[in-house]
């Protein structure tokens, strides 16, 4: 009997998305054989080269990780790097970090929405091509991402790899005059945010249901962004100090990141839609009415809202900045540290979700031993799954390529970071 060769469906540099991958789909006779996120990123090696160096170089080293997401991997290495040390930070600078996380978080989102996934919904192969055709979408864009980027600037000493966050502290307290005046730049983008729910909302998403477990950080006083205990849409409550014992990492050797699952071999998803559908209850009053008005329910398992889940993040956000630039009474600080050895993990939730930093340091201070691991990483495995529920409803021929625009929509809803993944 004469073999039937698998029929592949390739999409090869990924167009829009941090960092560098390949979709490769191989369908046999009669179902979909092989699914690939082929991350071939070079690997960076991070983890090896901070072996070795002083416990206050790991925070500007992180950041050069990423530069849309600086200041996660900044705040998530200083606070491992505090917990191995002993140190527990002031108030104030706990409710600061929290300021810079979420408008980072925002910046990212607000990214990714404009310049990455709207041209594939309106027809256009980029955000430049798209400026002259909508105008406004492009202002909102502009608007909002400056006035986020102002308070890394203020606070951080600048807008990209912030150098006021130190271990402890910071080394310059933003003043009320700071604070007042980043209050009245995002005031003026709340307008802007709402809009942009209406935007995607109004998208037209592939109808996809993703049998996948959530998983996001919580407390129970506010929106967890810098600590908290990670939950589960399955019932999961575990300290962030378990981290290593419940979650295992495996190498595929196609993929220059690790793919991560649960302690059962679960695959899983971190990120704003699984913020939306584990805190939901916990976003401002504001968002609450706005998702009731615009009919958005939960649980929504359609992977490709995360671009929904993301637009309510940055109007709750903006609340929620404007909420922290009110409360904090700025007050001078210096941060104090005293070197000692240890082991400590931070769990934090990036743009894209879970973000985890552990370091062992010695007495003197240097770094023994580090490991990170990524938002990306965390869904690797569930990207594939849904990619792979994704290909059995397309027919075999895709030879109008709508099985590939909509694999590379799915993959770009997840705002993968591919360069953090193979760090």
């Amino acid at each position: 009997m004469k073999s039937i060769r698998p029929r592949e469906v390739r999409i090869d540099y990924l167009a829009r998305v941090e960092g560098e991958a390949n979709i490769i789909i191989r369908r046999g006779a009669e179902e979909v054989e092989e699914i690939r996120l082929d991350i071939f990123e070079p690997p960076r090696f991070f983890e090896g080269f901070l072996v070795g160096r002083k416990y206050d170089e790991v925070g500007d080293i992180v950041s050069r990780i990423c530069g849309i997401c600086p200041i996660s991997h900044m705040t998530t290495a200083i606070q491992a790097v505090e917990a191995a040390m002993g140190i527990d930070p002031s108030p104030q600078t706990k409710q600061i970090r929290r300021l810079m996380c979420i408008s980072q978080n925002l910046a990212s989102h607000i990214i990714h929405l404009y310049m990455l996934a709207l041209p594939d919904y309106v027809g256009y192969p980029g955000f430049l091509p798209m400026m002259p055709k909508f105008p406004q979408e492009a202002e909102d864009f502009l608007a909002m991402k400056s006035a986020m980027n102002q308070v890394a600037a203020i606070i951080g000493g600048r807008a990209l790899h912030p150098i006021s966050m130190v271990v402890g502290g910071f080394t310059r307290i933003p003043t009320r005059a700071d604070l007042d005046d980043l209050a009245e730049r995002i005031q003026k983008i709340l307008p802007l945010a709402r809009r942009t729910i209406d935007r995607i909302h109004g998208l037209s998403s592939p109808e996809l249901h993703s049998d996948s477990e959530y998983l996001a950080l919580r407390k129970e006083d506010l929106f967890a962004i810098n600590d908290g205990i990670i939950i589960s849409s399955r019932g999961l409550n575990l300290e962030t100090r378990e981290y290593p014992s419940f979650f295992r990492e495996r190498q595929e050797s196609y993929g220059m990141a690790k793919k991560s699952f649960t302690g059962q071999g679960n695959t899983f998803m971190v990120g704003a839609l699984a913020r939306m559908n584990l805190k939901f209850n916990q976003y401002h009053e504001e968002t609450r009415k706005i998702m009731e008005e615009t009919g958005i329910t939960i649980p929504d398992t359609n992977p490709y809202h995360n671009n929904l889940a993301q637009a309510l993040e940055i109007y709750d956000g903006t609340l929620e900045c404007l909420r922290l630039l009110e409360e904090i009474r700025p007050q001078k600080e210096t941060p104090v540290v005293r070197v000692r050895g240890g082991e400590g993990l931070a769990v934090t939730e990036a743009p894209r979700g879970l973000l985890m930093h552990f370091y062992r340091i010695d007495k003197q201070g240097t770094v023994e031993k580090a490991n990170l691991v990524t938002p990306t990483s965390h869904n690797f495995a569930n990207i594939e799954k849904d990619i792979r529920s994704l290909a059995t409803q397309f027919p075999e021929d895709d030879e109008l390529g709508y099985l590939r625009l909509k694999c590379a929509q799915l993959v770009r809803a997840y705002d993968p970071c591919f360069s953090c993944s193979v760090h």
